[in-house]
């Protein structure tokens, strides 16, 4: 399935700092935030917004430090940076209420940001995005603090001064994706390439990110705000997880917190759940979506 249509770009600025949001479907149908992963980009949900947008309007953003988004001058990528800047940008477009949807970092901000305001998500969906992967590296080969740290900090330093990786050509920049992505197919790896890449002149071409965002701080290794996040949250919640992935389920201890889930498993996906089990994941997500629809019957006929 190709991804076809053509979305709007916008941009919110907050305090002098430019946020990209890509937009899909009508204004005035019932709204619906999809916030991408570490490393990727708003229109690496082309194909699912695409396929919502009959029946939603449909709001993408750029996390900072990624897509179209400016980067963060002093590398504030925390948890609660990128979930204030999902209130600024849903306040800015004035969506008071909206169905939230978030791929593995965008998982965890959507977690955070339902349990922060559970008076504006309707219902979230949550692809691989639980538990923190240092909470997992924490759990197999503990480190005390100050060598969490300390590395923290020495890595920190080190992005400052890393140079991006270049390609001279978009194929070059498409075999390096499929090195790191080998389940996921060449339309896919085609599409997401194109958008994730800006040209700067005489250098080539590199990844829109900022490499500073990969860093976690040490303080979240134990996780120990997760369990108050998964307890405040009031909406349905739809767990997806890909049998394949190196993301491993969340124990039923901390499952048990969530007042009303499901977790949904796919065989043969990995951690891309939405591009390596597109239909059944679409299939799963309208389903799920379908009751937010069936509360809302005069916005539902509006717009149709």
């Amino acid at each position: 399935m190709a991804a076809t249509a053509e979305p709007r770009s916008l941009y919110v600025d907050i305090v002098g700092s430019r946020r990209h949001v890509v937009e899909w479907g009508e204004p005035g149908a019932p709204v619906i935030v999809l916030q991408h992963g570490m490393l990727d980009h708003a229109r690496s949900w082309d194909w699912v917004a695409e396929r919502l947008a009959p029946e939603f309007h449909v709001l993408g953003p750029d996390l900072r430090g990624h897509g179209d988004s400016d980067w963060s001058p002093n590398a504030a990528y925390g948890l609660a940076d990128f979930v204030a800047d999902l209130f600024d940008v849903t306040e800015a477009l004035n969506v008071p209420v909206f169905d939230l949807l978030g791929h593995s970092l965008g998982g965890h901000i959507a977690l955070r940001f339902a349990a922060s305001f559970p008076e504006k998500v309707r219902s979230l969906v949550s692809i691989e995005g639980v538990e923190l992967p240092i909470v997992r590296d924490q759990r197999r080969e503990p480190l005390p603090y100050p060598q969490r740290s300390r590395r923290w900090i020495e890595a920190r330093r080190a992005a400052r001064d890393r140079s991006p990786r270049r390609y001279e050509t978009i194929a070059q920049a498409e075999a390096r994706m499929t090195e790191q992505h080998p389940a996921m197919d060449a339309q896919t790896i085609a599409h997401v390439t194109r958008h994730g890449l800006i040209a700067e002149a005489g250098k080539g071409l590199r990844w829109k990110y900022d490499d500073a965002c990969r860093l976690r701080a040490p303080d979240d290794a134990h996780g120990l705000d997760l369990d108050d996040v998964l307890d405040a949250i009031a909406c349905r919640t739809l767990l997806a997880y890909g049998e394949e992935s190196w993301i491993p389920l969340p124990p039923k201890s901390r499952l048990s917190l969530l007042r009303d889930h499901q977790v949904v498993t796919y065989p043969g996906a990995s951690h891309w759940v939405h591009h390596q089990a597109r239909e059944p994941f679409l299939r799963t997500l309208e389903d799920f979506l379908s009751r937010s629809l069936s509360r809302l019957p005069q916005m539902r006929t509006a717009h149709a």
